[in-house]
């Protein structure tokens, strides 16, 4: 293994990063979202690097899309769901209520983004960020 990164089944594909941020942070370093019951937040999903998808997603209920890569969209156009792919380079604004207390999460779904090189710290890693509902 090479400092932050691993070697995939077929070494012929290179290397690939195993270090997976949030606004230049890595899980448990993230920023913690703190909410009341009934508040909204606005999270806009940036697909900054070239070689992956990130299935992000949102726990604690769905979230409404409600612009995509800058164009906000009609209130007919928004749609709910609970996980979206991120691509490279595209942008999605999300707008996500707190309905009940409790800690929700943040998180790409794809295992190897939401740990730091390839470990678990604090219960996770990378691709994670904690909702704090009071």
């Amino acid at each position: 293994m090479a400092q932050g990164y691993t070697f995939p089944a077929m070494p012929m594909e290179g290397l690939f990063p195993n270090l997976f941020t949030i606004n230049g942070k890595a899980y448990p370093s993230t920023e913690t979202i703190r909410m009341k019951v009934g508040q909204t937040v606005r999270l806009r999903f940036i697909g900054s690097n070239n070689n992956f998808i990130h299935p992000m997603h949102i726990h604690g209920g769905p979230f409404t899309v409600a612009a995509i890569d800058g164009e906000t969209l009609s209130q007919a156009a928004r749609y709910k769901a609970d996980t979206i792919n991120v691509g490279p380079g595209q942008r999605y604004d999300v707008l996500w209520k707190a309905t009940q207390k409790g800690t929700w999460l943040i998180h790409c779904h794809i295992p190897h983004h939401i740990t730091n090189n390839n470990e678990e710290v604090a219960g996770g890693g990378g691709l994670t960020m904690a909702i704090v509902v009071e």
